[in-house]
Parts: structure tokens; sequence; C-alpha cells
């Protein structure tokens, strides 16, 4: 019994004290594969490791983010003013207190002694071209898993800052995010508190948004998931008068590849929009799509992603006809199963569908897009709509007197129909240009 007993404590010494020796080299090497796996998913970030310092209980290191050539990187080069000012850059240090019991980790805010190959604390500041810094507010704690998976926590107490001349004010905000570099997959949520920002001449106040979803990375060489995203009002206040702003937004998206076709849902909901001197407008819309060749896709996207980089898009988009010939060629569906946007004189209602059957890749072309496609239009317009837009374009009576808007009741129907290159509105033949299918 007392064998026993030894053999457990002595193994107890051996996890506590030997193994975050051990460890420590795993857990360093965790941090950088996630790191370097976020930026292969980004496709512009470039991370490199500035330096490592591996005792045996803890280790700190510190690693630099920064955009490689790429979209986003042309864009922000853009607004800066086109120069060759450099960008700033990220700088992430990081303390990983390691060992399958990480018992140093105790000392500091949460700390564990859940079993882990590290658990590590992170501060962020950006270093700007001619060397200045700038510490962002906040703490990362994360989890090195045994699998090695990555589980990081931001978090943000409330309070307030100035920059130039504005001030920035925030309550607590909360980020999680659990990603797996073997997998591909990434989980994450957020719960940003009520943040104001701006001067004396203009206040932008945004009253908390909280967001959640999944994605993983497919073979095909981009990511399918979840998202859903929440809102509250956000104000815009010139000289103590509220100028613009909505009252909130709800948008959730899906997707998802299934036997190498891709589909994907889109709801978006936008209430309380105020537009000055016209009034609010809210809008609700449901988007699904279906049957997209996922190879065709995956084409396509990385032609899309190669612009930011090319030196003539024009060309690079002539160039990449093929991808786009084989994603239309290969066929697909898109249906508006909603479109309503609500205006103070009622609510525009719309559905939509367009199905563009698979077609012969080989004899494919652009010419035959209409004459393949079989598509749907349904309008609905309050009549006190249509009144207004009357007294304001005589295209909108010309189109009533062809037939075009037909009434019912108290709203105006458009319903059109196209099947093979023969189009219907409300149920009458419009002739269409022979131009058109050329």
């Amino acid at each position: 019994m007392k064998k026993s007993v030894i053999a457990v404590l002595l193994l107890a010494v051996l996890v506590v004290i030997v193994s975050p020796g051990i460890i420590g080299k795993l857990a360093e090497q965790s941090v950088d594969d996630n790191l370097n796996w976020a930026a292969r998913q980004s496709g512009e970030l470039v991370v490199t490791s500035q330096s490592f310092d591996r005792g045996w209980f803890s280790s700190e290191g510190q690693h630099r983010v920064e955009l490689g050539a790429g979209q986003i990187r042309a864009a922000l080069t853009s607004i800066a003013g086109g120069g060759d000012e450099p960008l700033p850059v990220l700088l992430i240090d990081t303390r990983i207190d390691h060992g399958l019991i990480p018992v140093s980790s105790l000392g500091r805010d949460e700390g564990s002694l859940a079993p882990a190959l590290g658990s590590a604390v992170s501060t962020l500041t950006i270093e700007y071209g001619g060397g200045e810094t700038f510490d962002v507010p906040g703490i990362i704690y994360s989890t090195v898993g045994l699998g090695g998976d990555l589980d990081s926590h931001y978090i943000l107490d409330a309070g307030s800052l100035f920059i130039d001349d504005g001030e920035v004010t925030w309550q607590p905000i909360e980020l999680n995010i659990a990603a797996s570099a073997k997998t591909g997959r990434v989980e994450f949520s957020g719960d940003i508190g009520a943040m104001t920002f701006g001067n004396d001449q203009q206040i932008v106040s945004i009253d908390g948004l909280t967001f959640s979803g999944q994605q993983t990375n497919t073979q095909y060489g981009f990511n399918v998931g979840d998202v859903d995203l929440k809102m509250g009002a956000m104000i815009i206040n010139a000289g103590g008068v509220e100028v613009s702003g909505m009252q909130g937004m709800a948008m959730t998206v899906s997707s998802s590849v299934d036997d190498g076709v891709t589909a994907a849902d889109l709801r978006l909901e936008m209430n309380g929009q105020t537009i000055p001197g016209f009034g609010d407008l809210s809008v609700i819309a449901d988007i699904a799509f279906d049957g997209i060749d996922a190879v065709a896709l995956g084409a396509v996207t990385e032609r899309l992603e190669s612009l930011g980089t090319a030196s003539d898009p024009g060309q690079l988009m002539m160039s990449g006809q093929e991808e786009f010939k084989d994603l239309v060629a290969a066929g697909f569906a898109v249906r508006v199963n909603q479109f309503d946007v609500a205006l103070p004189m009622g609510t525009v209602e719309t559905t939509m569908s367009f199905v563009l059957p698979e077609s012969d890749r080989a004899t494919f072309e652009w010419t035959s897009l209409l004459l393949n496609l079989v598509a749907s239009i349904d309008i609905r317009v309050p009549e006190a709509l249509i009144q207004v837009a009357t007294s304001m374009t005589p295209q909108v009576g010309t189109m009533i007197g062809l037939g075009y808007l037909k009434k019912n009741g108290d709203v105006y129907e458009l319903d059109a129909d196209l099947k093979k290159g023969l189009l219907t509105i409300n149920g009458a033949p419009v002739p269409i240009p022979l131009g058109a299918f050329r």
C-alpha cells in the first residue's frame, strides 16, 4: 500500500516539476503552428517569431504580424495616400506557463491547474513606421490544449482613450476564439459593450454588438460554416442633434459543402435606418444559394483574391474568364425568398429566383446565358409610393400604362418570368432585343 502511495506521489512530482521543461518546447511549437495557420487562412498575413526565451516552468516570446501583398494592404495603402510610408505592424508579446499541470500560472489572473501543454498571457502593441508604438488595451488569455489546439479569450475592462482630437469610450469587451490547426476549424464568439467615439463636432454611439459562429477550411480553398451577428442601435450626433442612425441590425450566414456542391444562406434584418429629410427605412433580406460547384468556386475565389496583388486587375479579370465559365457552366441557383424594404409610405416586397441549369462546358458561350436562364421576379409596391414616384419620374406612369405595373387593391404588382429567352410581365410577352443574346 505504501509503495503504491509513493509511486503516485512520485508520478505527481514528475508531472508538476519535470513535465514543464519537456512540454515547454511543445507549447512553443503549438503557438507558432496556430499563428502561422491563421496567417495562411488570411492569405495576406506574415507572421515571424522575433524571440522566444524558454524557461523550465515558463517562457516568453514575441511574434510580429504584418500585412503582405494583397487586397487589404492595397486598400490601406490607398487610404493612406498611396505613398511608400510603411504600414503599422502588430507585435504579440506572450508568456507561457507550461506543464501538464501549469502550476506557475496560479500567480496571475485566469491561472488554472487544468491539464494542458501551456497557459499563456499575451499583450498587443501596434508599431508604426517611425518606431512609435501604441499599447493596445486588453489582455489575451490562452490555453494550448494537449492536442495542440489553441483556446483564446480577449478581455478588456470598461475604459476610455484619447486618440488625436477625439475620444473613444467602451464598456467591457470579451472575445473568444478556439482554433485547431489540425482540423482547420475555428469557433468564435464575442460580446462588445456599448461604445462611443468622436469629438466636439460629431459623436457616434453603438449600443453593443454580439457575434458567434464557426468556420472550417475546405479542400477547395475557401471556408464554410455559420456566423450570427447582432448589433444594437447606432446613432450619429452632430452638435448635439441626431443626424442619422439605425435602431439595430441582425445577420446570419450559413454555408456548407456536400459532395462537391456548395450551398449558402444569408438573412439580414436592418431596422430604423434614419435618412435625413426622408424618414426611417428598414430592410429584411433572405437569400439562398445552391448547387454551386465547389471546385469551380474555389478557382474563382483564388482568382478574385489575386486581384489585390495584380498590377493590372482588369487584365487579370479578362484572363480569368475560364474560371468564371467553369462556374457558370456547372449551373447554380439563387433564390431571394424575401426582400422587404419598409418606407414611411409602406413596404416594397420582392421575391426573386434565378436558376441556371448545367450546360456543356465544351460548347459554353456567354451568349447562351439568357437562353438557359430560368428566372422570376415578383414585386409589390404600395400605391402611396407609386404616387410619389409618378410625380417625380414620368417613366413610372409609362410602366403603368404598358401594364408592367398592375394595380391590385392598394398595391401595384409586377410579376416577370423568363424561360428559354421568352420574357413575360404580368402574363404579357415582352420582346427582348436580339442583341441581348449576343
